[in-house]
């Protein structure tokens, strides 16, 4: 792990960090880059693999690939919903690990109802080999 990286990354993350809006500390240290495709109604976020990312046997910790999945679909329920929501469920099934390069998360309705939202993201390498698939109830809570 190189430590200086981590301590700029550190650093810029808590200059931009803003409570109540998309620029979250998290996000920030790992490097989120947001993309909102409005006419497919889809949230991609790509993210470099980082050894903060890494479990003790080498793995990217499975609360990795739920936090960015979860992070993707809850922007797409705030960019595309009529309401903010929040997770009531949330299944994530882990298929392989990379140790390298991106990860690409991309997140879309499968149900937009005027309340609940029935959420799915799949997150791919940057070779397009799939590592996990989530899928998520959320709901659109009242003004």
């Amino acid at each position: 792990m190189d430590e200086q990286v981590l301590r700029d990354n550190f650093e810029r993350a808590l200059k931009v960090h803003n409570d109540g809006t998309g620029q979250l500390f998290l996000d920030s240290l790992m490097n989120f880059d947001f993309q909102y495709l409005e006419e497919a109604e889809k949230v991609k976020i790509t993210v470099p693999v980082t050894d903060i990312m890494f479990n003790p046997v080498g793995f990217i910790h499975g609360g990795i690939y739920s936090y960015i999945a979860d992070t993707a679909m809850g922007h797409l329920c705030a960019a595309f919903g009529e309401k903010p929501s929040v997770t009531l469920e949330l299944k994530t099934q882990f298929f392989r690990t990379t140790r390298e390069g991106e990860i690409h998360a991309t997140a879309y309705f499968l149900k937009k109802g005027r309340n609940v939202q029935f959420v799915e993201c799949l997150l791919e390498d940057e070779k397009g080999k799939l590592l996990g698939k989530v899928t998520a109830t959320f709901y659109s809570m009242g003004e």
